[in-house]
């Protein structure tokens, strides 16, 4: 693991708040594992998890055609053959976990901050929630799968109460709170703790490669307690660190065991599908996660 090092004044309020800033922008070398030809890459935190299969997959191994070459999971180009292909791909996926593809939940992702529960077993899929960007349930079996191209992808774990929820959070959806609203389902409704919670943030783009306009960090920044060191300035441009800032909404909600990927999807290219590196003309990663 490693660390960015801010310094900050020794009092104790301040030394909290420099605490949770290193948390956020800590890092994990998450390995990236074979399965019968495909890439996955899993949390080491959530591989501990003995009632959770889960992975977050690259675009190694799979079906598709250039230029989605070749794990592409989502159903978004224009052809019946890449729509076929993506199926497949998910088929594959599914096999490696004993998960039955059928009951899949994908949501109709459309960068907003809406989390839909599913409180019951969904079989005859493919199954699509229009306009829901994270999923949530404590159904056994039920999986749950969302697609990503740089944005960042959430996988939540109740350890108590055994509840999953899985979010697509681009910085529109980080900007709304995704991640706090997924949460706040998850207390509310499922009756977790925040100190109960594991969570994953997967491979997504870096603050390496997310070059901004100011009013993408402003509106960020109103998301978090501190966000000091979360932005980087330089010639004119922001470089926001959106893992970082959905680990501190997490920690600013009672959230303390979170590991964040150190994978940046633009930055590789050759493993992840990135939106922002190939100019839009590209595949779709997934984050799956299902209680067993």
């Amino acid at each position: 693991m490693y660390v960015v090092d801010l310094v900050f004044n020794n009092s104790e309020g301040l030394n909290l708040t420099s605490e949770k800033i290193k948390k956020a922008l800590t890092r994990s070398d998450w390995p990236l594992e074979s399965f019968n030809g495909m890439t996955l890459a899993l949390s080491p935190l959530l591989k501990s998890v003995d009632f959770l299969s889960h992975a977050f997959t690259t675009r190694l191994g799979g079906k598709s055609r250039t230029p989605l070459d070749s794990f592409n999971l989502g159903r978004h180009w224009p052809c019946d053959e890449s729509k076929a292909d993506a199926m497949q791909n998910r088929r594959q996926l599914c096999e490696i976990f004993a998960i039955d593809a059928d009951s899949l939940a994908v949501p109709a992702q459309q960068h907003t901050n809406n989390v839909h529960l599913i409180d019951r077993e969904l079989s005859g899929g493919p199954f699509q929630f229009p306009a829901i960007d994270a999923l949530a349930t404590a159904v056994k079996e039920q999986p749950l799968l969302l697609h990503f191209a740089d944005c960042v992808p959430v996988i939540l774990v109740d350890r108590v109460k055994k509840n999953i929820c899985v979010i697509h959070a681009g910085w529109r959806g980080t900007a709304g709170g995704i991640v706090k609203n997924s949460l706040e389902l998850m207390l509310e409704k499922m009756g977790s703790k925040p100190q109960h919670i594991a969570a994953a943030i997967g491979p997504a783009i870096g603050s390496c490669c997310f070059q901004t306009g100011g009013e993408v960090p402003q509106q960020l920044e109103k998301t978090v307690q501190n966000s000091d060191g979360l932005v980087e300035y330089k010639n004119d441009s922001a470089y926001p660190d959106l893992k970082a800032f959905n680990a501190m909404q997490l920690l600013d909600s009672g959230v303390e065991d979170i590991d964040v990927s150190n994978w940046c999807t633009a930055c590789h290219p050759e493993i992840f599908y990135s939106h922002r590196q190939s100019g839009g003309q590209t595949g779709r990663q997934g984050a799956l996660a299902c209680i067993r």
